[in-house]
């Protein structure tokens, strides 16, 4: 069985490849990219941009199973995933795997969620078997921006009484790998999550105990929220850092992700990454080591 990995130079990409690699013979991957820089030993690397359909016959020729990870940054990102679904329909592909965002509903004010709500649609149009992977906010990312509000000791936020249960990425790369190679994942959804909703106080008590001091919280609605964003995406000391969009804070709020699924269990087998095992913080409530991001 040939499986594909679209995105495979990408972060998630490159965790569900090394997944793989634990799994089936290298021989047997296809690694679709943009920019396929860099191979696995004894892998198959195509080049393959949604943005440019002609390309992408060639990509997903011969694969039997495909992972469709989610393009961030297209023009039109729904007509991208459309032309990677259809393509490797035409191409014989007999599954697709599609990353998608929690609760894709039509009221839900989450940036992505109209987006993929289209694209789950337009994959099961296809008439390919589908499996689709709804993946959480990951948080990796809350881990790697807690250093900005460690280091001006404070946090800005419009959660609200929200809360969310923020994923491991390294889990939803292990949570695609195992849905590519075990059976009876056809026609079904998987909401994958961490293990537990992460409200304003528990994540605020996370980094005050990275920091090992007192962060402040600031809570703002969302037009102050959209200033804050602005000025904080200006400060060129967090040009590698990612802020949560005004819109997702409201989604958080509003309730539209706060769910504990049971994707990652239910694929792999595993519980999934608590937030604070991400952050290291230990038993104790100190921190034991550095996070992971």
């Amino acid at each position: 069985m040939r499986i594909a990995v679209t995105g495979a130079s990408g972060k998630l990409g490159q965790l569900v490849v090394s997944e793989l690699l634990e799994r089936v013979p290298a021989d047997h991957l296809t690694l679709i990219s943009r920019s396929p820089t860099a191979s696995r030993q004894g892998t198959t690397v195509r080049y393959g941009d949604f943005e440019e359909p002609e390309t992408l016959p060639g990509a997903f020729a011969d694969v039997d199973v495909a992972l469709v990870i989610s393009t961030i940054g297209a023009r039109d990102a729904a007509s991208a995933h459309r032309a990677a679904f259809e393509a490797a329909a035409r191409a014989g592909v007999r599954h697709i795997i599609y990353t998608s965002v929690m609760n894709p509903v039509p009221r839900n004010p989450f940036p992505p969620a109209a987006t993929h709500r289209q694209s789950e649609a337009d994959l099961a149009s296809t008439g390919v078997p589908w499996t689709i992977l709804r993946n959480a906010l990951y948080a990796d990312l809350r881990v790697q921006i807690a250093s900005s509000y460690i280091e001006t000791a404070r946090w800005t936020t419009n959660i609200g009484v929200g809360a969310h249960a923020f994923v491991a990425r390294a889990d939803c790369a292990a949570a695609a790998a195992a849905a590519l190679t075990t059976p009876g994942h056809e026609g079904r959804r998987y909401t994958l999550t961490g293990p537990d909703l992460i409200g304003a106080e528990e994540y605020l008590t996370l980094v005050k105990q990275a920091a090992g001091g007192p962060i402040e919280r600031v809570d703002v609605d969302d037009s102050a929220y959209d200033r804050y964003r602005a000025e904080f995406g200006r400060d060129p000391a967090n040009v590698h850092l990612f802020e949560l969009f005004t819109d997702t804070g409201r989604a958080i709020r509003e309730g539209y992700l706060s769910e504990v699924g049971n994707g990652v269990q239910t694929l792999t087998g595993q519980a999934p990454t608590a937030l604070r095992d991400l952050f290291g913080i230990n038993g104790t409530g100190r921190q034991a080591s550095p996070g992971s991001t």
